[in-house]
């Protein structure tokens, strides 16, 4: 009987002139959205490609000079986009994309794609992720807010029930013809963007985001056939569901980032640094002061040489100074971009635990984990810039220490463009699925307890029917 009634109301829904022209005018709406994003990422890969290549030819051809300048002459670190990064661009379009490598300091990302977006009415940027997300909900509430009502109206309801056909089964009925027929509508959008933008580096997390979409279409399936249930008419029917779709799309997520700004908020700018030259300066506890760790630093050098003056060294000791006072901003500097990265941590799991009554914030995060725009990949990556900017400015230094005698510092052809080649060049490896899935699983367990909770709505909505 169930797959009856599922055919018929299939049926019906593909008569309904609704679905296919608001459905097809949504997939060409996506598709406009995909290929300029696609647009946009490609070119800005290339520019990528360009930038990274051209600094990378002016490290390499810098010259005679000291190592420890060359080193100050920089390298940029740049974080490529994943193919998905042109469905969801999640943090990606807020965060800057290359970072400045140099001695002595880490520094935070420049050149933020935001900076350079023109302004917008404050409805969320457009994007492929939110067409799907926020847009095909509302088709779903425009074509099933009569699911039921039409039914009660007309009289179809109670003939039915007079002939003994049971409510829950006509609600399920319902609830998968309309997943059916939406299913049907997303298939040509889902194998456009197949084609033009998923690769197999990303087929996992392809395969993932869009198992997600039909979950996030089956919930808003199930809540639209239910408040279709227990409303007496359709006008009542369309007025709660656009209700809930405005209260979940718009007003939840900005007024959870509104209370996350309040409840936990971040360091300034200012506050930040400050704390990091003073912790440099004065020392962490237990540590001494910048002097006074100098100091035990050079007993400890000319102890372990035996010599008592830092001119008998047997290696540089001004580029000795320099590693010893890198290695301990390094280490504050580690310190404290660790503690800003799980201070915005707390921040995501808080504005997840204010959002989890939005499904549409569930699918928005599952989307940019899945992209490699969430803040997981992005700590990854700025992490991995960290390690590499250490390991060359170390280098630096221990070419100088190890070409120089006691307080004696080559300032002039000194390295050349062979030891500036001598550094490899900056690569990086995005994390893999596994990570991307990691990242993913709490909004993904969310999504699955939305589809829990939705298919208990049907089933109560079953029980409290009235024709």
């Amino acid at each position: 009987m169930m797959a009856a009634l599922v055919r018929t109301e299939l049926r019906a829904q593909l008569r309904d002139g609704r679905l296919w022209v608001l459905g097809i005018a949504l997939v060409l709406l996506f598709a406009a959205m995909l290929v300029l994003a696609h647009q946009r990422r490609e070119s800005a890969e290339r520019e990528r490609r360009e930038v990274e290549a051209a600094s990378r030819a002016q490290w390499d051809h810098q010259g005679d000079k000291h190592p420890h300048r060359g080193a100050h002459f920089g390298l940029y670190a740049f974080k490529p986009a994943s193919p998905l990064a042109a469905v969801e661009p999640g943090v990606d379009a807020q965060a800057g994309q290359a970072l400045w490598l140099e001695p002595h300091k880490r520094n935070m990302a420049l050149f933020a794609p935001a900076a350079d977006a023109a302004p917008t009415i404050g409805l969320g940027e457009l994007t492929p992720a939110f067409v799907l997300g926020a847009l095909m909900p509302l088709l779903i509430v425009v074509l099933g807010h009569g699911a039921v009502t039409r039914e009660r109206e007309t009289g179809t309801l109670r003939m039915l029930q007079a002939c003994g056909l049971r409510v829950r089964p006509l609600l399920f009925g319902k609830w998968l013809a309309l997943c059916a027929a939406l299913s049907l509508i997303l298939l040509p959008a889902l194998l456009l963007a197949a084609g033009l933008v998923i690769d197999g580096s990303v087929a996992i997390e392809a395969l993932t985001f869009c198992a997600a979409l039909l979950i996030s279409v089956a919930v808003w399936s199930a809540v639209t056939v239910s408040v279709s249930a227990f409303c007496r008419n359709s006008r009542a029917a369309l007025l709660a569901l656009t209700g809930l779709w405005v209260v979940a799309v718009f007003i939840v997520p900005r007024l959870a980032a509104t209370a996350v700004e309040r409840l936990a908020p971040l360091p300034t700018g200012q506050a930040f640094w400050s704390a990091i030259a003073r912790d440099i300066e004065q020392g962490l506890p237990g540590d001494g002061d910048a002097k006074a760790r100098m100091k035990t630093f050079e007993a400890g050098l000319l102890a372990e040489h035996r010599v008592t003056r830092l001119d008998d060294l047997p290696l540089g000791a001004n580029a000795a100074r320099r590693l010893f006072r890198d290695a301990y901003a390094a280490r504050v500097h580690a310190l404290h971009f660790d503690a800003l990265w799980d201070a915005q941590s707390r921040q995501q799991a808080l504005l997840r635990g204010l959002t989890a009554i939005s499904p549409y914030a569930s699918m928005r995060a599952v989307g940019g984990a899945l992209a490699g725009t969430d803040l997981a990949h992005r700590r990854h990556f700025e992490d991995a810039a960290e390690q590499y900017r250490r390991t060359f400015t170390t280098r630096m230094d221990e070419w100088d220490r190890d070409a120089t005698r006691g307080l004696t510092s080559f300032e002039s052809r000194y390295a050349g463009d062979a030891q500036w080649r001598a550094i490899p060049p900056w690569t990086y490896e995005p994390p893999g699925w596994r990570f991307a899935l990691h990242a993913a699983w709490p909004d993904l367990q969310l999504l699955a307890l939305w589809l829990a909770a939705a298919v208990g709505g049907l089933l109560l909505s079953a029980r409290r029917l009235v024709p």
